[in-house]
């Protein structure tokens, strides 16, 4: 989804209202184009003059999450950051502990256990983010410092 009406049309084809609220939080995800953090977000919408209370961005986002619109990361600063979500379905996250840049990862654990190990529970879903730091980060931590 690269543009405000495919947003649009996805958000009514799930049932939900497309407030001017919303209009404006998709219009800077799209224009923020990355990784946000809800305050980021909320920064964006009040710089072009929209009056919206930061709980209002983040029962958004929450919303906008919760069907599948948003991908939703907590990164190694325990705070949340969004994106639209781009990915043609499940996936994870490998997030650099140090510059802090988000990737996705196509394995799934939960596709290598076994029922037992799920202790039968059924309609299983999963969340996971891997924590580490990326190439760059070990890189630039190896360089000797310039004195």
């Amino acid at each position: 989804m690269t543009d405000l009406a495919e947003l649009e049309q996805f958000l009514t084809g799930k049932g939900c209202k497309l407030t001017r609220h919303r209009r404006v939080i998709l219009q800077a995800l799209l224009d923020l184009a990355g990784w946000s953090s809800a305050r980021e977000i909320h920064t964006y919408v009040l710089a072009r003059n929209h009056k919206v209370n930061f709980s209002t961005i983040y029962r958004n986002l929450d919303a906008l999450t919760s069907i599948g619109l948003l991908c939703r990361v907590e990164r190694a600063d325990a705070i949340s950051y969004y994106t639209l979500n781009q990915a043609s379905g499940h996936h994870h996250h490998l997030i650099c502990k140090s510059c802090h840049r988000i990737s996705e990862l196509e394995f799934c654990p939960l596709t290598q256990m076994d029922p037992q190990t799920l202790q039968n529970f059924t309609e299983v879903e999963c969340k996971f983010d891997l924590y580490g730091f990326c190439r760059d980060c070990q890189e630039k931590a190896q360089e000797p410092n310039a004195d």
